[in-house]
């Protein structure tokens, strides 16, 4: 459909005359109007994400309104059932809580009940609800960890995991049969129901029950947190002090919410700039442990001091082993009994600790929903834990998605338990480096806005695709697998297939261990670069110099694809 043709539709019925006297405003700006309605949202990584505003390409009532239908006709045609129930959460961000008013309007219009948070919540207990109430899925209105400017929602399904292929293909092929006219708004408030703060103990008291450290040996520890103005405010405060943590500290000026997130230059803990509050207050008050969450509080940020009592801020790809050890060195069970999954991307470090553990462990596409997936695939067989490179953990399977609580409870438990030992979480860092080799692990983006951003991006990676290089920053390249194409090259000369879903990710395996994975992201208007650059951790191995000499390393592999 041509742009002037798009725009003629939503200066008419059913958008309302707000809508429509923006839309003859915007008319004087073409650029800007082209920009809003060149093309139309997609249904994407598990849901939608978008900057929020007017027209075909943003998050608004309508286009928000019009997803909500097309999902709601795609499970009124699949589940062959009269009573059918939906539980709906959202965050802190600008026009969340109107949005979720939206979505529920619309599915109760389409003779669901619907069960809705009274407040802002996290990701991780929506999907704890799911399975708690038995209902049909869930949705949750939130942008993550992307910019105040944006916003969206993540799809869930009956087990209280992100939707994965073939369901998101029938669901965005459901929602691009839908004009904006077929939408039903005319809600049956009967039908929509309100979950209160009560329904919180639920989830707080299934994670401690399942927890490694018993509450007596829990330490005082002097923790410092900050939710980033978002939902973790909700959850992790609340968890750690009924778990027996009580010296918890807050960052004030950042643990109320705010759609803006005022005092906080970003709300992702995957930036360093987010530690800042939490570093100062740590600094006044000697706080031992900082901890951070983004804004619907499934990722986890956090720093602990090195032997000079300087902050090292953890990466994910740190904190998935670290608690994986953790977790093996605690847990008692027998190996063949159970599983642990980690993603293509993520650190190889993950995949070697269990290999060496005899621990099964399962890689999935990139994503905590086929993390999510697996463990609903396998629920005959026992789920010990599942990580990402992207901050996200989860340890049993009451949650199905990165919780930041639950895994800020587990790490809270293993500095305790090495506290008594007389351990610190560096030199356990240290000694799994040693007993496994030390990955060096650096995520670079690309960033490529605007009406022709996709199509660069997709351009870009194609590029890479038909010109395989031989070498990157001097090392031998032993293997490319190309999971888009389903294959793997290897340097001899044989194709071996790939035995996993397609997805647009090429890996370039280095000779010397190392490893280079290039993906769109399926959130943002970027080309992800995760690298892993591998050393020996033998005698003569200093970290500070051994990172010091594979960040030079990593800069020639960024001046390569760059």
């Amino acid at each position: 459909m041509k742009i002037g043709d798009k725009i003629n539709i939503w200066k008419n019925k059913p958008f309302d005359k707000e809508t429509i006297n923006k839309i003859t405003e915007l008319e004087k700006n073409e650029e800007e109007l082209n920009e809003r309605f060149h093309s139309d949202l997609e249904f994407g990584t598990g849901g939608i994400r978008g900057l929020m505003g007017i027209g075909t390409n943003r998050i608004n009532k309508y286009t928000i309104s019009k997803f909500t239908q097309g999902i709601a006709n795609y499970l009124n045609n699949t589940l062959k059932k009269e009573s059918k129930t939906i539980i709906i959460a959202y965050d802190n961000r600008r026009n969340s809580k109107f949005f979720s008013d939206e979505v529920a309007k619309v599915f109760s219009a389409n003779n669901f009940n619907v069960l809705i948070f009274d407040d802002v919540r996290p990701t991780p207990l929506l999907s704890f609800s799911i399975r708690h109430f038995n209902a049909d899925g869930g949705i949750m209105i939130t942008a993550s960890h992307n910019p105040p400017e944006y916003n969206g929602y993540k799809v869930y399904n009956s087990f209280g995991g992100q939707i994965v292929p073939p369901d998101d293909k029938k669901i965005s092929d459901s929602i691009k049969k839908i004009s904006f006219e077929e939408i039903k708004w005319d809600n049956k408030k009967t039908k929509v129901n309100i979950i209160d703060e009560n329904f919180d103990d639920f989830y707080f008291k299934k994670i401690i029950s399942n927890s490694i450290l018993e509450k007596k040996n829990r330490k005082n520890l002097k923790i410092v947190y900050s939710s980033l103005h978002g939902t973790g405010i909700k959850s992790v405060p609340q968890l750690l002090k009924k778990a027996g943590y009580n010296d918890i500290n807050l960052v004030e000026n950042q643990c109320f919410i705010d759609e803006n997130f005022l005092n906080t230059s970003s709300s992702n803990p995957e930036d360093n700039i987010a530690f800042n509050e939490t570093i100062n207050l740590a600094d006044k008050i000697n706080g031992e442990i900082i901890i951070t969450t983004d804004p619907d509080a499934d990722r986890l940020g956090v720093g602990v001091r090195d032997f000079k009592k300087d902050w090292i801020l953890l990466n994910g790809n740190q904190l998935m082993i670290l608690l994986f050890s953790f977790l093996i060195e605690r847990k008692e069970f027998k190996n063949e009994d159970f599983f642990v999954s980690t993603t293509l991307v993520s650190s190889p470090l993950f995949e070697k600790i269990a290999k060496k553990n005899k621990i099964e462990c399962k890689i999935c596409q990139t994503g905590f929903k086929w993390i999510a997936d697996i463990i609903e695939r396998e629920k005959d067989k026992k789920f010990l834990c599942g990580g990402e490179e992207s901050f996200g953990f989860l340890y049993g399977d009451e949650v199905r998605d990165k919780d930041a609580a639950s895994a800020s409870l587990l790490f809270c438990d293993m500095f305790s338990f090495l506290k008594l030992k007389g351990e610190t979480v560096v030199s356990y860092l240290n000694g799994i480096y040693k007993n496994y080799g030390f990955y060096y692990d650096k995520l670079f983006t690309k960033t490529k806005k605007g009406a022709n951003g996709i199509s660069e991006i997709k351009k870009q990676i194609e590029f890479l695709r038909l010109n395989p290089p031989k070498k990157i920053a001097g090392v031998n390249i032993s293997k490319i697998d190309d999971y888009k194409m389903g294959l793997s090259y290897l340097k001899t000369g044989k194709i071996n297939k790939i035995d996993l879903p397609k997805t647009n990710l090429i890996i370039y395996h280095l000779e010397d261990n190392s490893r280079i994975s290039v993906r769109p992201s399926g959130t943002e208007p970027k080309i992800k670069f995760y690298i892993n650059l591998y050393s020996k951790f033998n005698k003569a191995f200093v970290l500070n110099e051994g990172s010091e000499k594979l960040e030079k390393k990593l800069n020639e592999i960024i001046k390569h694809f760059n």
